[in-house]
């Protein structure tokens, strides 16, 4: 990989969406020109592969502007690259912690899982009680729930246009220290999986079920993945709820999802719904 603005030649297939990148095309499916950027590869090591591995997304030198990432998004359907927006807590990338950290799962993972499915067996697993200490979390911290799953929440009312929305909210995640990556993918909740994301690690081993998670919020909330960093996600949200036993049903997901944003922030799944009604963007952490 290349520091300085250029881009390696021949690193991908010139007819996939990184080779639009490569090649900084138009005829790619880019509306825009690319500011200088490098093209990111694994960084794990493979023990039974010698093949060079492909690279994964593209990152700018520098910050975007809003436009810019709003351009792209508009681009999305036709040129596969999502436009995510990447912080880490280095401030060299090569020393990153975002992108590669281990080998991506396949897509194909994503599609076996179920939101319901996800949510159902985290649940258990984190409610399951100890023969000594007995259950892993009180029951007050659960309400309005208990130690059986509730099963996922019904599908919100769209404010806005869930693409407009993202754009709109993108400007408040932007810094300094932001990146922009092009990840080719078709929605933006397949980007925990393909990256190589390892953020989650200490809740979930892998996260083909935190993407399924994503795309049924996706598809119920209008949700668009807008950020991610070492251990941190931030999505719009142009569906949310507004009621007090929807949020309740959303948090509940949100504790399966995200277990320390929930419970050492909020402090309980039912002070967690009281933040999340009608907010436009969720951000989610993991220790």
């Amino acid at each position: 990989m290349l520091r300085d603005g250029r881009f390696a030649e021949n690193t991908t297939d010139p007819t996939g969406p990184l080779g639009s990148v490569v090649g900084n095309a138009a005829g790619g499916g880019l509306s825009v020109t690319l500011p200088p950027g490098e093209l990111l590869g694994e960084q794990s090591t493979r023990t039974n592969s010698a093949a060079e591995p492909e690279p994964l997304c593209w990152i700018s030198d520098d910050p975007p502007s809003a436009p810019l990432v709003a351009a792209l998004r508009a681009d999305h359907s036709r040129s596969g690259l999502w436009p995510l927006l990447l912080c880490d807590d280095t401030e060299v990338y090569g020393e990153r912690c975002t992108v590669g950290v281990v080998a991506p799962e396949p897509l194909e993972h994503i599609d076996r899982w179920q939101a319901h499915q996800v949510m159902t067996r985290i649940w258990d697993g984190l409610c399951q009680a100890d023969s000594e200490l007995g259950p892993a979390y009180e029951a007050d911290s659960l309400a309005p729930f208990d130690h059986s799953c509730p099963g996922t929440a019904a599908a919100g009312s769209l404010l806005a246009d869930p693409d407009i929305l993202a754009n709109q909210q993108i400007p408040r995640f932007i810094d300094d220290e932001t990146r922009l990556a092009l990840v080719p993918v078709q929605r933006g909740a397949d980007v925990l999986t393909v990256l190589g994301w390892s953020g989650a690690a200490n809740h979930v081993s892998r996260t083909a079920g935190l993407s399924a998670m994503l795309r049924s919020w996706e598809e119920r909330f209008g949700a668009r993945v807008l950020r991610l960093g070492p251990d941190r996600l931030d999505i719009s949200v142009a569906a949310p709820p507004h009621d007090t036993e929807h949020a309740a049903a959303v948090a509940a997901e949100h504790w399966t999802f995200a277990p320390d944003r929930v419970m050492q922030e909020s402090g309980s799944i039912a002070a967690h719904a009281k933040e999340i009604r009608g907010r436009r963007s969720w951000s989610f952490w993991w220790e």
